[in-house]
Order: structure tokens, then sequence, then C-alpha cells
């Protein structure tokens, strides 16, 4: 299944394919598991509101329950997942003002790291970042996407000087990146924006230029993904999700 287009069968032909493509290179099964519904839930195959069944996800993937209740776990300390007294683990949903707040709290964030960055800002970072920067732009789905941009920000904002920082960033980025990485993608929001821009705008020294290209590029993509959040809330009938 492509990402993008949430399948009819509740994503588990996705998951299967996702199962295979993880099959190999794990020494931790509960770490594979953790990828593999983390990929889920962002490229939109398990969509959010949808009752996560822990038998029913272990013999997608192949494993047995303890690591994909792990996985879990995990995923509700990212804010992807939630649980219910009644209902059990589902996908977490994000409400419009949620959402507002999210990116309000990154633009203060992204801005004071990148800030910090460029107070430091050498050569031989910026080529970094402009390798960096290729590759995620060549990225178009799925969990290449997500790892290519992940290690782009990364480092922009310096994670290894500034993990603290970076770990609240990633946090925020995880609760929103479904809604602009997978299924959910909002117009032409996020692919009008190119890696390259911001790293000319770092390379050329101004900080006021390139935290405001930041700026414009996350407050964009804050608006777009409130609108359609705001559209789906004013949808009056919603079709049950398949549980999983």
């Amino acid at each position: 299944m492509a990402a993008g287009a949430p399948a009819g069968d509740g994503g588990a032909a996705a998951l299967q394919q996702l199962a295979g493509r993880y099959a190999t290179g794990y020494r931790s099964v509960s770490v594979m598991a953790y990828d593999i519904l983390k990929d889920a839930i962002l490229s939109g195959a398990l969509l959010p509101g949808q009752k996560l069944r822990q038998e029913t996800l272990a013999e997608l993937i192949g494993v047995s329950r303890l690591p994909v209740r792990s996985a879990l776990i995990q995923l509700e300390a990212d804010g992807l997942v939630e649980f219910h007294d009644r209902r059990g683990a589902v996908v977490k949903s994000l409400s419009v003002a949620q959402a507002e707040e999210v990116y309000n709290i990154r633009v203060l964030l992204e801005v004071e790291a990148l800030r910090l960055t460029m107070a430091e800002l050498t050569d031989a970072r910026v080529a970094r970042l402009r390798q960096l920067g290729k590759v995620a732009d060549t990225k178009q789905e799925g969990a290449e996407f997500v790892d290519a941009r992940t290690e782009f920000y990364g480092e922009l904002y310096d994670a290894d000087k500034r993990p603290v920082l970076w770990e609240m960033i990633e946090q925020l980025r995880l609760k929103v990146g479904r809604y602009v990485l997978g299924w959910r993608l909002v117009g032409d929001a996020e692919h009008s924006h190119t890696h390259g821009q911001l790293i000319e705008a770092v390379a050329s020294g101004d900080v006021d230029r390139a935290t405001g290209v930041l700026r414009d590029h996350l407050i964009g993509v804050r608006d777009a993904v409130l609108e359609l959040l705001e559209a789906e809330a004013a949808v009056e009938v919603v079709p049950p999700r398949p549980s999983m």
C-alpha cells in the first residue's frame, strides 16, 4: 500500500508489508515492533481513533504480544497512541486547539535552536546540511522520509550538543507528524518548502533571515494542518474506523 491512502482493511496489508521490510537487522523484537507501528501511524495506514488490538497486531507483525505491548507503551510516550480503560490502545487523535498549541511551541523552540546553531556555525556543518538536505528532498514517503528529515533537523539544531532541546522538539514533531508526512499531507504546504531554501538562508550567516524562513515555514504548515482538522471536525457523520 502506498503512503497517503489508508486501506479498507484497517491497515492490515500495510502492517504485513512493513513487517517484511523490517524483518532483518534488529537486535530487539520490541524495537522492530515499535518502528513498524510508528511507521504505520505516520504513514496513515493506522488512522487517528483506530483501536489497536494487541493480539491482531502481534499476528500481523509476526511477533508475540509482549513486544507489541512494549511498543504501544513507547508510542504512548511519543504522543501517538493513548490507552483507555475500556477501549484499550487507540491511535491518538489531535484536536484543533492541541495542534495549534504544538505548532506555536515548536516555533519558539525551533527558532531558538536555530539561533544557537548559527552562533557556532561552521563551514563543515553547512556542507553536512547541504548533503542531508538533498537526501531529505528526494525522499517522498514512509520511514525513509521521516528518518531523512530527522537527520537533517538533528544536524541543523545540533542534537548531539543540545539533547534535551532536541528531545523536546522531536516529541512535538511526532505529535503532528502524521498530519504532514502521511496520507493527511496538506496541500503543498510541506512540498513547497525545500531544505535547500533554509540551508541557503543559514549559510548566509543572516540570523534574522534564516529564522524568518524557518518561522514562515512552520506557520504555513500549522495553518494548513489547522484547516484540515477544522474541516474534519465540521463533518457531521464520520464512518466508524476499523479496529486493528
